[in-house]
């Protein structure tokens, strides 16, 4: 077709605005399952550390990414209000809860998690050698993104070296239901040792999900923690109204 005023070709910043306005559509609807988005296919895994290099600039972040065995690039959600909230709460809540809110490291580049924790450089027994970024938590966190989709992110990080818990939560699209499920690098099965779906009640308890801070913090038993009261931190998961952001979403707090 002959290019006019009113049809003319694509330039390429049209075809990436069509692009993001396609992919925005596909999640922008209240589906709790959606299937991910491919992007395409015959990638290897060569060509896709290449592409996502440091993970700066990346239109759509790497933890929103797959790259799926038979090589096809797939966005698994996006970073929605409901989604990014869940996931700043948790980290400022687990950072407050061991009472040190520098005290993590994070993910490699190749995969990356909604929030990552870890030892530093410094904590005992220091110096620390072998893995550059020791990571022993890493949350995943899904709203549109499929479960099944979300256990595939387990079946990676517990591969990842020095890793001891992956903790999984799925939202619902009005953030009135959350799942989780927390998988301990212990057991020999990849079963989840604790796991639950609840719904947000007005005064609801919360659901309290705990973890050996030893193990978080990569530390011997023969090494003092700062304060006994870290041996077990616990992550209270309670979802709560945000008026801040003048819609409900789910907030992990500690319990008074």
């Amino acid at each position: 077709m002959t290019s006019t005023s009113s049809t003319r070709s694509k330039t390429a910043a049209d075809i990436l605005d069509i692009f993001n306005a396609d992919v925005t559509r596909y999640f922008d609807q209240e589906d709790d399952e959606l299937d991910p988005y491919v992007v395409c296919d015959g990638v290897s895994v060569d060509a896709f550390n290449e592409y996502i290099g440091d993970g700066e600039g990346l239109r759509i972040g790497l933890r929103f990414m797959w790259l799926s065995d038979d090589g096809r690039i797939m966005i698994v959600d996006l970073p929605t209000l409901v989604h990014e909230c869940t996931a700043d709460s948790f980290k400022k809540l687990f950072n407050h809860a061991v009472g040190n809110a520098s005290e993590w490291g994070n993910a490699l580049p190749n995969k990356e998690a909604d929030a990552t924790f870890g030892p530093k450089e410094s904590t005992p027994p220091a110096p620390r050698t072998g893995i550059a970024d020791l990571v022993t938590l890493a949350v995943e966190i899904g709203r549109s993104q499929t479960w099944a989709s979300l256990e595939q992110a387990v079946r990676w990080w517990l591969g990842y070296p020095g890793i001891e818990y992956v903790l999984l939560l799925k939202i619902s699209a009005r953030a009135q239901q959350m799942r989780y499920a927390l998988y301990d690098s212990s057991t020999d099965a990849i079963i989840p040792t604790a796991s639950d779906t609840f719904r947000r009640r007005a005064n609801g308890a919360a659901v309290n999900v705990t973890f050996d801070m030893r193990r978080i913090l990569a530390m011997p038993a023969n090494v003092a923690l700062r304060t006994q009261s870290l041996l077990s931190t616990c992550a209270p998961l309670w979802m709560k109204s945000s008026r801040a952001l003048h819609k409900n979403s789910f907030e992990i707090v500690e319990e008074s």
